[in-house]
């Protein structure tokens, strides 16, 4: 899914003439059409597109028959995009991954969907910041017995993602799920505020500057700042290109519904209250340990066993 469509009006990703779905059939057609033409065993789905604004969920989001309901009925607007790829997707027997603060899989509905189709899935909100040094940091307050008392965050971005977040219904989805990891890693919430600044001249890069008010032995009080800096779609890049790998092996051993083992890689994984990043990454390296490779080793980018090359259709990145 490219970026883009979440701050576009509607009719971007489905036609004003078009109905829902007609537009579900016809994108469901697209990513067959696409399997087939690359001659792939699947393809799998990832949300990379602009921060949709936040949207309460109502009943019809609850079960899968209401929100078909929904869809037959064309009602517009119960369905977002990441609602709408991530139905094309599961309904096809692709694997959906969203990446995105937006709602996406997280809609309970087409969680029953997946597990209907039995396909894996997960998201969300990709973690490659500021929120990724909380998940770290604050697990090493909690360890010591150091109280935070407060954690201010101050982000800066340019590019189109800090286009996006400068509206202000937009921001929510995205301050909603970076503020809230600290309660999980700390066991308790502190007062906490987290605030995005649309800087365009800093292009594909971010900067934050976190302040971190603690008290320590005999009730002293100290801090921790810190400044972390980095280039966002250098960050991200390889993270997705792992998930497409990881979610494409869960597809081909047989696994369906929540991927909780990939929580490491989000700030708000679904399934999972845990937010300590060192317990979320053994989530995964239990998981690997679980899937031996089987004698299976790759040699120059081909898969080999007992010393052989075998050949093997390319799989969906």
């Amino acid at each position: 899914m490219a970026g883009g469509p979440a701050n576009r009006p509607r009719a971007a990703f489905v036609p004003r003439g078009e109905s829902l779905a007609t537009a579900i059939e016809r994108l469901g057609d697209d990513l067959g059409a696409f399997r087939r033409e690359q001659r792939l065993d699947t393809v799998v789905v990832v949300n990379v597109a602009a921060t949709e604004p936040s949207r309460e969920l109502t009943r019809d989001h609850q079960r899968l028959d209401r929100f078909r309901r929904a869809i037959q009925e064309n009602r517009r607007t119960l369905v977002t995009p990441s609602m709408l790829y991530a139905y094309v997707a599961l309904e096809r027997g692709f694997p959906y991954v969203n990446f995105t603060p937006s709602v996406g899989v997280a809609v309970p509905a087409l969680q029953e969907l997946a597990l209907k189709q039995h396909v894996p899935f997960y998201g969300r909100d990709g973690k490659t910041g500021e929120t990724l040094l909380k998940t770290v940091l604050a697990p090493m307050f909690r360890a010591r017995n150091l109280e935070v008392l407060s954690w201010e965050g101050f982000n800066i971005l340019g590019g189109g993602d800090g286009r996006v977040l400068a509206d202000p219904r937009h921001r929510r989805s995205k301050v909603r799920s970076k503020a809230g990891v600290l309660a999980g890693a700390l066991g308790y919430a502190p007062h906490a505020g987290v605030r995005i600044d649309y800087v365009p001249s800093l292009g594909n890069w971010k900067t934050a500057w976190d302040f971190v008010h603690f008290r320590g032995f005999l009730g002293t009080k100290m801090s921790l700042q810190f400044t972390w800096q980095g280039c966002d779609s250098i960050l991200a890049a390889p993270l997705v290109l792992d998930l497409v790998r990881l979610t494409e092996f869960a597809q081909r051993q047989g696994e369906a519904g929540p991927m909780t083992h990939l929580a490491c890689f989000f700030k708000d994984p679904l399934g999972l209250d845990e937010h300590s990043f060192v317990e979320q990454f053994r989530l995964l390296t239990e998981y690997v340990a679980r899937h031996p490779s089987n004698g299976r080793h790759t040699q120059n980018g081909r898969q080999t066993q007992n010393g052989r090359h075998a050949k093997r259709k390319p799989r969906a990145r």
